[in-house]
Protein backbone atom coordinates (compact mmCIF):
# COMPACT_ATOMS: atom_id res chain seq x y z
CA UNK A 1 0.00 0.00 0.00
CA UNK A 2 0.98 3.51 -0.70
CA UNK A 3 1.72 6.84 1.29
CA UNK A 4 0.00 9.58 0.32
CA UNK A 5 -0.05 13.49 1.59
CA UNK A 6 -2.95 15.62 1.30
CA UNK A 7 -3.44 19.15 1.71
CA UNK A 8 -6.80 20.58 2.81
CA UNK A 9 -7.60 16.61 4.21
CA UNK A 10 -10.26 17.90 6.81
CA UNK A 11 -13.25 18.94 5.59
CA UNK A 12 -14.94 18.38 1.98
CA UNK A 13 -13.23 17.16 -1.25
CA UNK A 14 -10.40 16.25 0.91
CA UNK A 15 -12.00 14.33 3.73
CA UNK A 16 -13.28 12.15 1.26
CA UNK A 17 -9.83 11.60 -0.61
CA UNK A 18 -8.48 11.00 2.74
CA UNK A 19 -11.12 8.54 3.53
CA UNK A 20 -10.82 6.50 0.17
CA UNK A 21 -7.47 5.97 0.53
CA UNK A 22 -7.68 4.86 3.82
CA UNK A 23 -10.86 3.06 3.07
CA UNK A 24 -8.32 0.78 0.87
CA UNK A 25 -5.26 0.83 3.01
CA UNK A 26 -3.09 3.44 2.09
CA UNK A 27 -1.47 5.55 4.80
CA UNK A 28 -2.49 8.94 4.63
CA UNK A 29 -0.75 12.26 6.21
CA UNK A 30 -3.00 15.19 6.42
CA UNK A 31 -2.12 18.96 6.47
CA UNK A 32 -4.47 21.40 6.96
CA UNK A 33 -5.03 24.59 8.88
CA UNK A 34 -7.20 22.79 11.57
CA UNK A 35 -7.19 19.31 12.89
CA UNK A 36 -4.84 17.72 10.29
CA UNK A 37 -2.08 15.46 10.88
CA UNK A 38 0.24 18.31 10.63
CA UNK A 39 -1.03 21.67 11.05
CA UNK A 40 -0.26 24.60 8.88
CA UNK A 41 -1.32 28.24 7.48
CA UNK A 42 -0.35 27.29 4.13
CA UNK A 43 -1.49 30.62 2.80
CA UNK A 44 2.06 32.04 4.50
CA UNK A 45 5.50 30.88 3.47
CA UNK A 46 5.99 29.89 6.99
CA UNK A 47 3.25 27.30 7.03
CA UNK A 48 4.29 26.25 3.27
CA UNK A 49 7.80 25.35 4.48
CA UNK A 50 7.00 23.90 7.62
CA UNK A 51 4.64 21.28 5.78
CA UNK A 52 7.64 20.08 3.38
CA UNK A 53 9.65 20.25 6.02
CA UNK A 54 7.68 17.88 8.58
CA UNK A 55 6.84 15.56 4.95
CA UNK A 56 10.66 15.17 4.68
CA UNK A 57 10.95 14.39 7.86
CA UNK A 58 8.54 11.88 8.60
CA UNK A 59 8.42 10.28 5.05
CA UNK A 60 12.60 10.14 3.90
CA UNK A 61 12.06 7.46 1.68
CA UNK A 62 9.59 8.97 -0.42
CA UNK A 63 5.77 9.03 -0.35
CA UNK A 64 3.80 7.57 -3.30
CA UNK A 65 1.21 10.61 -4.25
CA UNK A 66 0.52 14.35 -3.28
CA UNK A 67 -3.12 15.05 -3.16
CA UNK A 68 -2.90 18.89 -3.17
CA UNK A 69 -6.05 20.10 -2.31
CA UNK A 70 -6.04 23.22 0.10
CA UNK A 71 -7.67 25.82 -0.92
CA UNK A 72 -9.95 28.98 -0.56
CA UNK A 73 -13.31 30.21 -2.29
CA UNK A 74 -14.12 33.57 -4.01
CA UNK A 75 -15.29 35.28 -0.91
CA UNK A 76 -11.91 35.49 0.74
CA UNK A 77 -9.85 38.23 -0.19
CA UNK A 78 -7.52 38.36 -2.87
CA UNK A 79 -4.11 38.02 -0.98
CA UNK A 80 -5.02 34.54 0.28
CA UNK A 81 -6.76 33.44 -2.46
CA UNK A 82 -3.20 33.84 -4.33
CA UNK A 83 -1.29 32.73 -2.09
CA UNK A 84 -3.29 29.72 -1.12
CA UNK A 85 -5.00 28.68 -4.15
CA UNK A 86 -1.58 29.01 -6.22
CA UNK A 87 1.51 29.48 -4.76
CA UNK A 88 1.01 26.98 -1.85
CA UNK A 89 -0.26 24.33 -4.43
CA UNK A 90 2.69 24.79 -6.35
CA UNK A 91 5.63 25.29 -3.93
CA UNK A 92 4.12 22.08 -2.03
CA UNK A 93 4.43 20.29 -5.49
CA UNK A 94 7.88 21.28 -6.05
CA UNK A 95 9.01 20.78 -2.46
CA UNK A 96 7.87 17.10 -2.46
CA UNK A 97 8.85 16.11 -5.75
CA UNK A 98 12.02 14.54 -4.67
CA UNK A 99 9.98 12.29 -2.06
CA UNK A 100 7.54 11.56 -5.38
CA UNK A 101 10.67 11.06 -7.77
CA UNK A 102 11.99 8.19 -5.38
CA UNK A 103 8.67 6.13 -5.59
CA UNK A 104 7.93 7.52 -8.99
CA UNK A 105 4.97 9.12 -7.69
CA UNK A 106 2.43 11.10 -8.97
CA UNK A 107 0.42 14.36 -7.60
CA UNK A 108 -3.42 15.76 -8.45
CA UNK A 109 -4.15 18.95 -7.75
CA UNK A 110 -7.64 20.51 -7.46
CA UNK A 111 -8.80 23.26 -9.96
CA UNK A 112 -12.18 24.62 -10.77
CA UNK A 113 -14.71 24.27 -14.06
CA UNK A 114 -14.55 28.12 -13.47
CA UNK A 115 -10.78 28.27 -15.42
CA UNK A 116 -13.09 28.61 -18.78
CA UNK A 117 -15.38 31.47 -17.22
CA UNK A 118 -15.29 34.79 -18.82
CA UNK A 119 -14.62 36.90 -15.89
CA UNK A 120 -10.80 35.17 -15.15
CA UNK A 121 -8.16 37.80 -16.10
CA UNK A 122 -5.26 36.68 -18.42
CA UNK A 123 -3.59 39.12 -17.73
CA UNK A 124 -3.08 38.19 -13.67
CA UNK A 125 -3.07 34.23 -14.66
CA UNK A 126 0.08 35.71 -16.96
CA UNK A 127 2.00 37.38 -13.93
CA UNK A 128 1.49 34.37 -11.50
CA UNK A 129 2.50 31.85 -14.04
CA UNK A 130 5.40 33.40 -15.63
CA UNK A 131 6.64 35.98 -13.43
CA UNK A 132 6.45 32.95 -10.14
CA UNK A 133 7.33 35.93 -7.88
CA UNK A 134 4.72 35.44 -5.00
CA UNK A 135 5.80 39.00 -3.39
CA UNK A 136 4.61 40.67 -6.88
CA UNK A 137 1.77 38.42 -6.90
CA UNK A 138 0.95 39.39 -3.43
CA UNK A 139 1.44 43.31 -4.50
CA UNK A 140 -1.06 42.70 -7.00
CA UNK A 141 -3.43 40.82 -4.78
CA UNK A 142 -3.82 43.74 -2.29
CA UNK A 143 -4.98 45.94 -5.07
CA UNK A 144 -7.79 44.08 -6.41
CA UNK A 145 -11.26 45.24 -4.62
CA UNK A 146 -12.95 42.62 -2.77
CA UNK A 147 -16.14 42.38 -5.38
CA UNK A 148 -13.46 41.00 -7.81
CA UNK A 149 -13.18 38.04 -5.71
CA UNK A 150 -14.17 35.59 -7.90
CA UNK A 151 -12.68 37.02 -10.79
CA UNK A 152 -9.35 36.49 -8.38
CA UNK A 153 -10.63 32.94 -7.75
CA UNK A 154 -11.16 31.86 -11.37
CA UNK A 155 -7.65 33.33 -12.19
CA UNK A 156 -5.84 31.74 -9.50
CA UNK A 157 -7.32 28.19 -10.75
CA UNK A 158 -6.88 28.62 -14.15
CA UNK A 159 -2.81 29.47 -13.31
CA UNK A 160 -2.88 26.46 -11.63
CA UNK A 161 -4.46 24.69 -14.45
CA UNK A 162 -1.78 26.27 -16.66
CA UNK A 163 0.95 25.36 -14.37
CA UNK A 164 -0.02 21.87 -14.46
CA UNK A 165 0.21 21.45 -18.11
CA UNK A 166 3.50 23.07 -18.49
CA UNK A 167 4.97 21.38 -15.92
CA UNK A 168 3.90 17.79 -16.71
CA UNK A 169 6.15 16.74 -19.74
CA UNK A 170 9.36 17.48 -17.14
CA UNK A 171 7.80 15.38 -14.41
CA UNK A 172 7.24 13.03 -17.08
CA UNK A 173 10.77 12.64 -17.73
CA UNK A 174 11.38 11.70 -13.87
CA UNK A 175 9.01 9.00 -13.77
CA UNK A 176 6.10 11.63 -12.25
CA UNK A 177 2.58 11.91 -13.47
CA UNK A 178 0.81 14.98 -12.59
CA UNK A 179 -2.50 15.81 -13.12
CA UNK A 180 -5.94 18.83 -12.15
CA UNK A 181 -9.14 18.02 -11.48
CA UNK A 182 -11.57 20.84 -12.34
CA UNK A 183 -15.15 20.47 -10.16
CA UNK A 184 -18.70 22.57 -10.81
CA UNK A 185 -20.43 23.78 -7.91
CA UNK A 186 -20.02 20.78 -5.05
CA UNK A 187 -21.41 20.18 -1.64
CA UNK A 188 -19.15 21.06 0.66
CA UNK A 189 -19.25 22.95 4.20
CA UNK A 190 -17.76 26.29 2.44
CA UNK A 191 -20.95 26.05 -0.25
CA UNK A 192 -23.31 24.68 2.50
CA UNK A 193 -23.10 28.80 3.88
CA UNK A 194 -23.88 30.05 0.85
CA UNK A 195 -27.79 32.33 1.21
CA UNK A 196 -30.54 31.19 -1.25
CA UNK A 197 -29.59 33.82 -3.38
CA UNK A 198 -26.07 33.00 -4.09
CA UNK A 199 -27.48 29.37 -4.56
CA UNK A 200 -29.52 30.42 -7.42
CA UNK A 201 -27.31 32.52 -8.82
CA UNK A 202 -24.44 29.38 -8.89
CA UNK A 203 -27.36 27.12 -10.64
CA UNK A 204 -28.60 29.93 -12.85
CA UNK A 205 -26.46 27.27 -15.73
CA UNK A 206 -28.57 23.98 -14.24
CA UNK A 207 -25.68 20.89 -13.78
CA UNK A 208 -27.21 18.40 -16.92
CA UNK A 209 -26.41 15.59 -14.57
CA UNK A 210 -28.89 17.33 -11.74
CA UNK A 211 -30.59 18.77 -14.00
CA UNK A 212 -34.68 19.34 -12.70
CA UNK A 213 -33.30 19.96 -8.85
CA UNK A 214 -31.11 22.16 -7.37
CA UNK A 215 -28.64 19.83 -6.18
CA UNK A 216 -24.95 20.68 -6.17
CA UNK A 217 -22.80 17.44 -7.05
CA UNK A 218 -21.51 15.98 -3.92
CA UNK A 219 -17.89 15.43 -2.63
CA UNK A 220 -17.54 11.76 -2.88
CA UNK A 221 -17.74 12.51 -6.72
CA UNK A 222 -14.82 14.83 -7.03
CA UNK A 223 -13.18 12.56 -5.10
CA UNK A 224 -13.65 9.50 -6.40
CA UNK A 225 -12.08 10.92 -9.65
CA UNK A 226 -8.77 12.50 -7.75
CA UNK A 227 -8.15 8.94 -6.31
CA UNK A 228 -8.60 7.47 -9.48
CA UNK A 229 -6.08 10.06 -11.04
CA UNK A 230 -3.51 9.04 -8.40
CA UNK A 231 -3.94 5.52 -8.78
CA UNK A 232 -2.15 3.58 -11.13
CA UNK A 233 -5.07 2.28 -13.17
CA UNK A 234 -4.24 6.31 -14.39
CA UNK A 235 -1.00 5.42 -15.36
CA UNK A 236 -0.91 7.17 -18.88
CA UNK A 237 -2.59 10.06 -17.88
CA UNK A 238 -0.57 13.01 -17.36
CA UNK A 239 -0.73 16.80 -17.60
CA UNK A 240 -4.82 16.61 -18.45
CA UNK A 241 -7.46 18.75 -16.66
CA UNK A 242 -10.39 16.84 -15.95
CA UNK A 243 -13.59 18.46 -15.72
CA UNK A 244 -15.57 17.12 -12.93
CA UNK A 245 -18.91 19.12 -13.28
CA UNK A 246 -21.61 17.24 -13.77
CA UNK A 247 -21.39 18.47 -17.73
CA UNK A 248 -20.97 22.36 -16.95
CA UNK A 249 -18.30 22.82 -19.07
CA UNK A 250 -19.65 20.43 -22.29
CA UNK A 251 -22.57 22.42 -22.14
CA UNK A 252 -20.97 25.91 -22.42
CA UNK A 253 -17.70 25.26 -24.37
CA UNK A 254 -18.96 22.01 -26.77
CA UNK A 255 -16.68 23.11 -29.67
CA UNK A 256 -13.41 23.36 -27.45
CA UNK A 257 -11.91 20.12 -26.26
Amino acid sequence: MGIYVVTGGTTGIGAEVCRMLMGEGHEVFNIDYKDGDFQADLSTDEGVNDAIQAVKKKYPDGIDGLISNAGVGPTAPAEKIFALNFYAGTYIAEGLRPLLIKKKGCCVMTCSNTITNSIVRMDWVELLTNLRNRERGMDLARMIPKEKGPAAYSSSKCALARWIRRVSPNWAVDGLRINGVAPGNTTTPMTKGMTEQQRNAALLIPIPTRYGTKEFLDAEEIANSIVFLASRKASGINGEILFVDGGIDALMHSERF
